[in-house]
């Protein structure tokens, strides 16, 4: 901070000469927000060395720009921090960005936006990834898998997607690829579907939990889509633990063969609850062992967290030896510390994943918040390793077995059908040792040009208490 004293005593020097008073007062009251982040991210920052030194003008710049000129370009082998944020409140469009499913108020569509698969425009689509029972979305009739092409009539692109997150009353037009007899696929006008307002609603992370019997097997099914903590998801909120404690306590009543943990759409979330998953899917011997840990930089103390297995969840603990994980590109930060730290309890061999790449988020973010102003800070304050102090997955996890659901244009199962690509291809590999059908490379690529999961990552690994 000596720094910013000295750049401010010389301006403020300025200041009483020119004006013949002295108003240093309301001088610092124009910059006191900046100069409060600098001073965290230099004590807090996992990558503080690498502060860049401020201008004078740089705090005049807003807030969230001079906090995005701290990040530091070089962190994670070149990848860059894309993982701290300022959490702005109290504004939608704050809100907006933070997630698709709005806590406070959601039309319950969890969706992804890409460009034509077809490649036959530059037309943007919004496709459906899953849709939460009797939200405004559900009541409308919008399926897993549908595409958007228009709101309200106007075509989707990059900007007006946001109005698909919370709202008022919304059409919206509903388009279907086509395979004609030649075997050239088109698009084809479905319907116009009308979406009464966004709705405040409580946004469970349990969305599905079952047992299947196939082939003479009892297979457990879990698809877990945030590490949230409880319905208001902050960091003194528990009430999830006791609901994902039943789940498991059901699952372990029924003596499943084979597990799956479907992490698909799982950007991540609060430690703590990747505590008590792993506590529950871990062999039961090494409960009370390291399952995370975390490692901050060298002007913090305690410089390393631990996070061990719990021993109190003992009686829901499936014991497994082996699990199988489905992952997409979405999968993140806390999800990928339950891959990081199952595999040196169960062995590599015995940690399947099936999907996608990983995002490859090793870090973990702490929030800071002053009183005085209306943001949260979210820097990343630590790396996350497994009870073995490794870490290094940056790059993501490879997937043992690759699927692309992406690459299925046509209409899709709902989550949790026997049916559905990815359940019925990990069920068929557990029963059968293969899966049921190896994917075929798409014809067109299929990029995402952006994607509102995505921004979700932005809150994966949270850590539930400061340092």
């Amino acid at each position: 901070m000596k720094r910013i004293q000295h750049i401010l005593f010389l301006s403020l020097m300025f200041l009483l000469t020119a004006c013949g008073e002295d108003r240093s007062d309301e001088f610092y009251a124009l910059i006191e927000d900046r100069m409060w982040i600098e001073e965290v991210m230099r004590e807090k920052y996992l990558w503080y060395d690498q502060l860049p030194e401020k201008k004078d003008d740089d705090y005049f710049t807003s807030v969230e720009s001079f906090f995005k000129s701290l990040l530091y370009k070089g962190a994670l082998d070149g990848k860059g921090d894309n993982y701290s944020y300022v959490e702005m409140l109290d504004t939608e469009e704050a809100r907006a960005r933070a997630m698709t499913l709005n806590r406070t108020s959601t039309y319950g569509m969890e969706f992804e936006l890409l460009s034509d698969p077809l490649k036959k425009s530059t037309r943007t689509y919004a496709r459906i990834l899953y849709v939460l029972p009797d939200s405004p979305a559900d009541k409308a009739g919008i399926k897993r898998g549908d595409w958007i092409s228009a709101i309200d009539n106007q075509k989707l692109n990059n900007k007006n997607y946001v109005q698909m997150m919370t709202g008022g009353n919304l059409a919206l037009s509903r388009e279907a690829i086509v395979t004609a007899e030649d075997g050239k696929r088109t698009w084809q006008v479905v319907d116009t579907v009308s979406v009464s307002p966004s709705v405040n609603m409580e946004i469970s992370p349990f969305f599905i939990d079952s047992i299947y019997e196939t082939n003479g097997q009892r297979i457990a099914y879990f698809m877990y889509n945030e590490f949230a903590t409880g319905p208001n998801n902050n960091a003194s909120d528990f009430s999830y633990d006791e609901q994902m404690y039943a789940i498991f306590a059901n699952f372990k009543r029924q003596n499943p063969d084979a597990f799956i943990l479907d992490l698909r759409y799982n950007p991540g979330g609060y430690l703590s609850c990747a505590q008590t998953l792993g506590s529950l899917l871990a062999p039961a011997d090494k409960l009370g062992e390291t399952f995370t840990k975390l490692q901050f930089n060298d002007k913090s103390s305690p410089q390393s967290m631990d996070y061990p297995l719990l021993p109190e969840y003992a009686d829901a603990n499936l014991n497994l030896g082996k699990i199988y994980i489905l992952t997409t590109r979405y999968t993140a930060s806390a999800s990928e510390a339950i891959i990081n730290g199952l595999i040196p309890l169960m062995g590599k061999e015995n940690v399947v994943l099936i999907g996608e790449k990983t995002e490859g988020k090793n870090v973990a973010m702490t929030a800071y918040q002053d009183e005085r102003f209306s943001f949260i800070l979210w820097p990343v304050t630590a790396f996350v390793a497994n009870g073995n102090g490794e870490g290094d997955y940056s790059t993501g996890f490879l997937p043992q077995y690759e699927l692309d659901e992406r690459s299925m244009l046509e209409p899709w199962y709902p989550l949790g059908d026997t049916q559905e690509y990815y359940l019925k291809n990990t069920l068929s590999l557990i029963t059968e040792g293969r899966l049921s059908n190896e994917p075929e490379a798409p014809e067109e690529e299929v990029q995402s040009i952006l994607s509102t999961i995505s921004t979700r990552t932005l809150d994966g690994c949270k850590i539930n208490y400061p340092y």
